[in-house]
């Protein structure tokens, strides 16, 4: 038996925020598509509506996948993307829609949406577009860490540590 000191409290494990978001009133695609991005290694957060999602975006990773459908009841794709537009970190977002109702002057006349998929999709391009995603942030992350690197000091092995004086 285990027991805990009274006035004790055991964290709760710290799970890593995630890099998407997911967003569908499909439950069955949702899970689907969960546990797909999941298996290749993503971390993902889902929402049943668009109220939610904009409720979820302050738990999200920067920068962050948003995979959106557009046609949900109470709150569609469109007007989530007019509400996460007067955010201001909503650059810290991109957004991949998808819907079974699209035509080709949709994705050049809604701004913030990066590609749209047309239901029903392979899983496969849903999981390419999140690499996609992935690498473009990696390598402004890398341009970033290595301007860091350049302007920081490295110290070498001549430099004392800190601490007292040896006698």
């Amino acid at each position: 038996m285990c027991r805990v000191a009274p006035g004790s409290t055991v964290r709760a494990p710290v799970r890593p925020t995630p890099d998407i978001l997911l967003v569908d009133d499909e439950l069955l695609l949702l899970e689907s598509l969960q546990e797909a991005l999941e298996f290749a290694g993503q971390r993902v957060a889902v929402a049943r509506t668009g109220t939610e999602a904009l409720a979820m975006l302050d738990r999200m990773s920067r920068p962050a996948l948003i995979v959106l459908d557009l046609q949900m009841p109470m709150m569609d794709g469109l007007r989530f993307l007019r509400e996460l537009r007067q955010r201001p970190d909503h650059a810290d977002f991109e957004v991949l829609a998808m819907s079974a109702a699209v035509d080709g002057e949709w994705l050049e006349n809604t701004p913030g949406v990066r590609r749209t998929l047309r239901k029903p999709f392979q899983v496969q391009e849903l999981l390419s577009e999140a690499e996609a995603f992935d690498a473009r942030h990696a390598a402004r992350a890398g341009s970033v860490s290595t301007a860091t690197e350049q302007t920081t000091p490295v110290l070498g092995p001549e430099t004392k540590a800190a601490g007292p004086e040896a006698d």
